[in-house]
């Protein structure tokens, strides 16, 4: 199958910052609204923080600890949870946001005329958005990338008529700015402190052209009279370096220096051997001429021609944004990438760690894109010493900890005051499950010994001392909830505290269980392991309701949303591994459990929607991944295909992403299986090339009509596996480095 180009193309402006077309480099990024007249372009850096890190635990969580136990234990949890309320929220309850740079605003001189042929696109080959449109006879055009080795957002602004530019430019922090200033006549500047005792940012836009003359009036730079302009922009944090305000200015005379053109195709060159890696094409199509919005319309109406493009289009944006936003940087992707255009954004723009973090990293390794992994591991590192603090003073315990959400600073203690949410303290422990997936794909041993197997002790260590031996002589978490849901309780009241929800168990064995495999490969023996697996045996078992579904705790409580957007309980299933297939009754207790909350209004999320697809794609129900994909193209997804919960989260994005690939592959259960759980619009034809699969496999393959036409396995290592297909375990063995036919097409 030829090679298709991805185009994500609108036929008008921008209505609102989350309209915008993004562009990144992983520490840098910017939203292209697409404005004719007056632009403005949204700009983001990674480490712009309000406030400084703060010391919020609540001093008297650990003299209430035991009695809000007790009352859990003795059924009473509504008092427990107002009591928890006061003892464990943290003082004061909320982290501060993740904020705008600001804002790029480029004015053009005599603009005001009637717009025709405007269109806007983002190309997903070349990591690059345009803008282009007529007015009184006169083309002009925009482009704009985000360089990794220069560190700046290029602009090139065009016209064909000569000296046909004439414009100026701004940079702006409404409503919290501080200072603004010409440095000469191309080069402005914003700077200032993000609050008091917060990270301090400079950010310096360069103007060149040619042609025209440039000047600088004010806190503006202008051209008058220009063929072509461009401008960079750079910016920088005490966060990152002491030296920053020298380091943007550094980076716009290099940028300067080298020109655009030179600035794009190193651009190119870099972004490409990412991109790259890996290619997916679902059947053949001709390609659509019409703007992304008219599309999805066309599915909402029913009309499916362009589903499959649009399926396609969304998995290789879910590449290009993880590039763009979590790609040699300091930072992990937040709730929104990197790209938020307020200066309070929804749940402050964070880290959000009981599902919406890890989500966004599901894909990466699969995708072949290991390094975008690794900024979510810096984090951990950060969390490390933070999360001690928080065990310690907090619960009494050694290791680390942290709840269900993050900052900057890497803070660890609860977040907010409602009462579903804040007291859980499982965000390290599930994180760290990314460490150990690392190694899985990567089969880096030194990795496993010398980050992974480490910070995962920390966090195991937390537990010794934390979990609560019940009667049954079973060890539980709690005081904790399952995230964001509630029940009622045996009197009728509603509550959400509780003693051993079923995520928690299901988080726990599975790190005791990968600490253990991690110690078995790396050969160490200590008395750790004996320790661990102790624990490990003495977890409750996942436990089935009356009705025939996962129990979502310890005991048997009627829901009181049904239709809750999480379902925390099937963490077994996806995005954990151990419910499959061979466990009938669980395996089929999570396929009811998965309906009834769809049933309920379930899955009406962004996110919530592509975890669906997700568990469905486990399930092997190829029919349901079909329905799911629809909904979300439906109802999920904004026209410039951007995920929203609403508002816009990208997790959904990546989410989706990897449903379609655990649609295609999967690798777990003992196993690697190939289209488990296809969908039916799918069938007729598609590739995928460099897809990585557990155990350092990469996998080609084609099918045809449902079937596998072409089957390639590469290995890092010598491997022995069972590959099934057609309902049969085929057994073979890979020799490392070599590229296997499984299957050839004729």
């Amino acid at each position: 199958m030829k090679k298709r180009r991805h185009i994500i193309r609108l036929d008008h402006p921008a209505r609102h910052w989350d309209d915008g077309l993004p562009v990144g480099n992983g520490r840098l990024g910017a939203m292209v609204m697409g404005k004719p007249d007056e632009e403005t372009i949204i700009i983001n850096e990674e480490t712009i923080w309000y406030g400084p890190d703060r010391n919020r635990k609540n001093p008297d969580t650990k003299n209430y600890l035991k009695e809000i136990r007790r009352l859990l234990v003795d059924g009473d949890a509504q008092k427990a949870q107002f009591l928890a309320k006061m003892a464990m929220t943290s003082t004061p309850k909320y982290m501060n946001p993740y904020q705008p740079v600001g804002d790029l605003r480029i004015c053009f001189y005599n603009h005001k005329y009637q717009v025709n042929n405007y269109r806007r696109w983002l190309d997903l080959e070349n990591a690059a958005a345009y803008v282009s449109y007529c007015m009184e006879g006169i083309h002009y055009s925009r482009e704009h990338f985000t360089s990794h080795k220069y560190q700046v957002i290029a602009i090139k602004l065009t016209s064909d008529k000569k000296k046909g530019l004439t414009f100026c430019v701004n940079l702006n922090r409404k409503p919290f700015e501080e200072y603004s200033e010409k440095l000469s006549n191309h080069t402005i500047c914003s700077y200032g402190e993000c609050g008091k005792g917060g990270i301090c940012y400079f950010t310096g836009a360069r103007l060149t052209s040619k042609g025209g003359t440039i000047a600088a009036i004010g806190d503006f730079t202008y051209v008058n009279e220009a063929d072509t302009a461009y401008i960079y922009v750079a910016c920088g944090t005490d966060f990152a370096d002491s030296k920053y305000r020298e380091k943007c200015l550094e980076r716009l005379d290099a940028a300067e220096a080298a020109g655009y053109e030179q600035i794009y195709r190193e651009h190119l060159a870099d972004y490409t051997k990412l991109y790259g890696r890996m290619d997916l094409q679902l059947s053949a199509y001709a390609l659509p001429d019409l703007p992304a919005d008219e599309l999805l319309r066309q599915v909402k109406e029913g009309k499916y021609e362009y589903r499959n493009y649009l399926t396609e289009t969304l998995f290789h944006y879910a590449r290009y944004l993880m590039i763009s936003s979590t790609y040699d940087c300091i930072m992990p992707s937040n709730l929104q990438g990197i790209w938020n255009g307020e200066y309070v954004p929804p749940w402050q723009s964070e880290f959000t760690i009981n599902i919406n973090t890890e989500m966004n990293y599901w894909m990466t390794e699969k995708c072949n894109l290991p390094e975008c992994h690794l900024p979510l591991f810096q984090q951990l590192k950060r969390m490390v010493p933070q999360g001690r603090k928080t065990a310690e003073l907090l619960y009494g315990c050694r290791g680390f900890c942290a709840h269900h959400n993050t900052n900057i600073w890497g803070n660890t203690d609860p977040e907010g005051i409602f009462d579903a949410s804040p007291i859980w303290p499982m965000g390290a422990a599930w994180l760290t499950l990314h460490l150990y997936e690392h190694y899985e794909y990567t089969r880096d041993l030194e990795f496993l010994k010398s980050q992974a197997l480490p910070v995962m002790r920390e966090a195991i260590r937390f537990f010794e001392d934390y979990l609560y031996e019940t009667k049954k002589g079973e060890l539980v978490t709690g005081p904790s909830v399952s995230p964001e849901n509630t029940y009622y309780t045996d009197t009728g009241g509603k509550a959400a505290l509780c003693m051993g929800p079923a995520m928690d168990i299901q988080i726990l064995r599975q790190l005791f269980t990968n600490y253990l495999e991690a110690c078995e490969i790396l050969g160490v023996k200590d008395d750790d392991r004996e320790t661990i697996a102790n624990m490990l045996s003495r977890l409750p078992e996942t436990k089935i309701t009356a009705d025939g579904r996962i129990m979502e705790w310890q005991e048997d409580y009627k829901e009181a949303e049904p239709g809750h957007r999480h379902v925390s309980h099937l963490f077994a299933l996806y995005p954990g591994y151990e419910i499959t297939s061979s466990q009938k009754d669980l395996f089929d207790a999570a396929g009811k459990t998965l309906e009834a909350r769809l049933q309920h209004g379930g899955g009406h999320t962004g996110w919530s929607c592509a975890w669906t697809a997700c568990l469905y794609a486990r399930l092997g129900d190829g029919k349901k991944v079909c329905e799911t994909i629809n909904k979300m193209l439906c109802t999920c997804i904004n026209d410039n295909l951007l995920d929203t919960h609403p508002p816009f989260q990208i997790d959904g994005n990546f989410g989706i992403a990897d449903a379609i690939l655990e649609s295609l592959a999967q690798a777990h259960n003992g196993c690697l299986e190939f289209l488990p759980a296809l969908p039916e619009f799918l069938k007729e034809e598609g590739q995928v090339r460099g897809m990585i699969l557990k155990g350092g496999i990469m996998a080609d393959f084609s099918w045809r009509d449902g079937v596998l036409t072409e089957l390639w396995l590469t290995a890092k290592e010598d491997t022995d596996t069972v590959i099934r297909m057609d309902g049969k375990d085929v057994a073979v063995h890979l020799a490392a480095g070599q590229l296997i036919s499984i299957i050839r097409s004729s």
